[in-house]
Order: structure tokens, then sequence, then C-alpha cells
């Protein structure tokens, strides 16, 4: 991939680590890491994935899926994804990647409370950290990212939960976009696009049985994540209609001379797979 340790610009989390001990040595471990993420993206030759995960599990604390480590670890795999383009199949090896380590205690601890295992907790403060949109500068980092989290979802790395697809369909058609640049537009709903070609089918069968997920909006602990933005008037939540309306305006945007030729290729591409669900899925 040509990434270098030194490229990576990481985001404060804010997250109060004075109780924790350092590790000995961090740098080196993380140099150590890093190599071995870079070696399985490689594109010609990549490490196999059996041999990425016995490299890593070597290198990362046991029993420890709260130390400084694993949360640098889950960094550099937003980091790496952010600088991968969502064409490539690299944002598909991590989520394999990550679904691998899942199994392993370096990554999962047992709730004293009811004995629930959670797995990659940190990569969560991560993945929000990483959670801004588009700028100017390279407004491709915001498509990446939310292409990676589709794969994180579609592999099951994290519980059943629409909010960051509803997220990204809102900031990009719901909200008022129409004062910013071509570029930005133009990630705004290319990182929408991305729910849809790598999520889109999961998402669908939310619609169909929330119920059976437990995703629905009369019962989400976090309503107003869900809301509606501005330019839409209709069910709030998950809804078939939000899901033609978001639809719709894929359609309309395939047209429009304010966003990239990429964007409208795309965004046709988005169009016609919800519509595929759409007739294949309801009976």
């Amino acid at each position: 991939m040509g990434l270098h340790l030194s490229q990576l610009c990481r985001t404060s989390h804010g997250k109060d680590r004075s109780n924790k001990q350092p590790p000995s040595d961090p740098e080196c471990t993380q140099e150590k890491v890093f190599g071995v993420l870079r070696d399985f993206l490689e594109p010609k030759s990549p490490l196999p994935l059996d041999l990425a995960v016995e490299s890593l599990l070597k290198l990362l604390p046991t029993d420890a899926p709260d130390s400084e480590e694993i949360w640098r670890f889950g960094e550099d795999c937003f980091e790496l994804a952010e600088m991968s383009s969502f064409k490539t199949s690299s944002h598909s090896r991590l989520a394999q990647l990550l679904e691998a380590l899942g199994l392993s205690s370096h990554f999962t601890f047992l709730s004293a409370e009811n004995g629930r295992i959670w797995r990659f907790d940190l990569l969560k403060y991560s993945m929000k950290d990483f959670c801004a949109g588009p700028d100017g500068g390279k407004p491709e980092r915001y498509v990446n990212y939310n292409s990676f989290l589709a794969h994180l979802y579609e592999h099951r790395i994290f519980p059943t939960d629409p909010t960051y697809a509803v997220w990204a369909m809102r900031a990009a058609f719901e909200d008022e976009r129409s004062d910013e640049e071509k570029a930005v537009r133009s990630a705004w709903i290319l990182g929408a696009a991305q729910w849809i070609l790598w999520n889109g089918q999961s998402i669908f069968n939310l619609i169909l049985e929330p119920a059976l997920y437990d995703v629905t909006y009369e019962t989400w602990p976090d309503r107003a994540a869900w809301d509606a933005g501005c330019l839409y008037n209709g069910t709030a939540g998950l809804s078939l209609e939000r899901w033609q309306f978001w639809k719709r305006r894929f359609g309309e945007v395939s047209q429009d001379s304010e966003v990239t030729d990429e964007c409208k290729e795309v965004s046709t591409r988005a169009m016609a797979i919800m519509d595929l669900f759409e007739k294949n899925m309801v009976f």
C-alpha cells in the first residue's frame, strides 16, 4: 500500500486513561502491528488471513480488551480504512480480519452483570472519533469511512444497529447541502451510498422485520438519533417510506449537474439496488 506509520493522524477520543498502566514499548508494538496490517492489505501478494491473525495475536496483549494497544489497533484500522478506496477489497478484508480476531480473548470480555460477551468495545470509540463529515481537502476519507463501517456491520462485528446508516442517509439527503462545494456535496452522497452497496440487504431486512431484530423506533433507547432532517417530512426511524425517499433522492442525484460524475454513477447503482430489494424481498 505504500503507507507508513508516520502517515497516521489520530483524533482525540477523549477517554480518560489516567488509570491505565502504559505499555512497556508501545511504539515498537504499534509499528509491528501496523506492519502486519499493511502486509495483509497488500494488493499484489497479501498476507493470508490466518497468518495475519496469528501474527497480531502474538503482538497484542492477552485478556486485555481495554488496553492501550487494543485502542491503538482500532485507530490504525480506521486510519487505514479511510486511506483505502471503497473500490478496493481493503474494507472487506479488514472486516474479515476483525471478525476472525473477535473470537479471541484479546478483544472479548464478559460482563459481570449478566455474563454477556462484548467484543471490540474500544473499537466503538474509534468509530465515533472518526465520525466526521467530509472536508474540502480530502472528502474521499468520509466515503471510505462509511464503506468500512458498512462492511463492519455486514460482518456482524457489532450488534445490529442501523443508526450510522440512518445518519449517513440523513446527512446526504435530509439536510440542506445546496451551498456546499461540489466535491463535498458529492462525498456526503457517496458516503450514504456505501451503506446500500455493502449493507443494503441487511438494512432492508430491518425495515421488513424490525421487531425481529429489536430495532423498532418505539423501543429504541435513543429515538432522537433516528429523527428526520429538515428536507424529509415522512415517518421517522427506519421505515419503507423513508427508504423510498432515499431511493428517490439517489435517482435525482444521478441526473444532478452539481455533483461529480462518480457520484452520479454510484447513485445510479444504489438506486437500482434499492429498487431490486423492494421488488424481490417484499411478498
